[in-house]
């Protein structure tokens, strides 16, 4: 009996441990609250002309990718082509593993929907797990297409009087 108990002490301590460790693992993975304030804060920092900061807190995959200067040429462009923003909501997650072409990791895409004041816009700004944070490693921008209204039907021309003969 007392190797009986022993044992299930030992295998409840062993599944106690695991169990312990999975929550650990899942408190430190990051939020997807915590993705979307994170490239919220990042998108807004475009906003506000600060593509040196911007650069700064980007991980060292996107400062291997794009040089600060041509980063803030980058920015400056996108600013030049929609104007100022004037709003901004996401709308979209997407999780992403192992991506081709990117270090093995996860990563999260997070899609706005951006008004600016020249043209509406699309804005992604995609995040890689480093730690238990994001850290943003892009920010692709592209106009969105504006919905034009239907032009309405032309109208059905009028039947002509029928000629009578005489």
């Amino acid at each position: 009996m007392a190797i009986r108990t022993h044992r299930l002490f030992a295998l409840s301590t062993a599944v106690s441990a695991l169990f312990a460790a999975g929550m650990v693992h899942a408190q430190q993975l990051p939020s997807l609250d915590s993705a979307v304030a994170v490239a919220t804060r990042w998108a807004g920092q475009a906003d506000a002309n600060q593509a040196d900061a911007m650069w700064q807190a980007s991980s060292p995959i996107m400062q291997k990718s794009v040089s600060k200067a041509d980063w803030g040429k980058y920015l400056d462009g996108v600013k030049k082509q929609l104007g100022t923003t004037q709003s901004r909501d996401w709308v979209q997650l997407g999780r992403v593993e192992n991506p081709q072409g990117l270090p093995a990791g996860n990563y999260v895409n997070v899609v706005f929907v951006a008004r600016h004041a020249n043209s509406p816009a699309l804005e992604t700004v995609s995040l890689a797990q480093s730690g238990n944070s994001w850290v943003p490693v892009g920010f692709v921008v592209r106009p969105a297409q504006q919905q034009q209204p239907a032009a309405p039907a032309p109208a059905a021309p009028a039947a002509a009087p029928a000629k009578t003969g005489k």
